[in-house]
């Protein structure tokens, strides 16, 4: 792991428009290999934590202005839909340990 990105390397990271995309997926027309689960949990869980980060870092940096208003209602919709998607992920994709 890369302890300046938390990313192992070679690590391709998705994007909102991936997780939007895979939110519509539907687990029972593709075939989960312990590999891609493994990675897609990986992936989930950076997430979560990048999200949460960016709360916290928006609710300690309130000054009461409209930017920072937009900071955390942005923060909390990226967290709201990081935790949908750890939920999906969860409900669909078995853990490989």
């Amino acid at each position: 792991m890369n302890a300046r990105t938390e990313q192992a390397p070679h690590y391709e990271e998705l994007s909102s428009a991936d997780y939007a995309a895979l939110e519509v997926w539907d687990p029972t027309q593709v075939v989960i290999t312990p590999r891609m689960a493994a990675r897609l949990w990986l992936q989930t869980s950076l997430r979560l934590t990048r999200a949460q980060k960016e709360l916290h870092d928006a609710i300690f940096a309130n000054d009461a202005s409209e930017e920072a208003k937009d900071r955390y209602a942005e923060a909390r919709a990226e967290l709201d839909s990081a935790e949908a998607w750890a939920l999906h992920v969860a409900r669909n994709i078995p853990r490989h340990r």
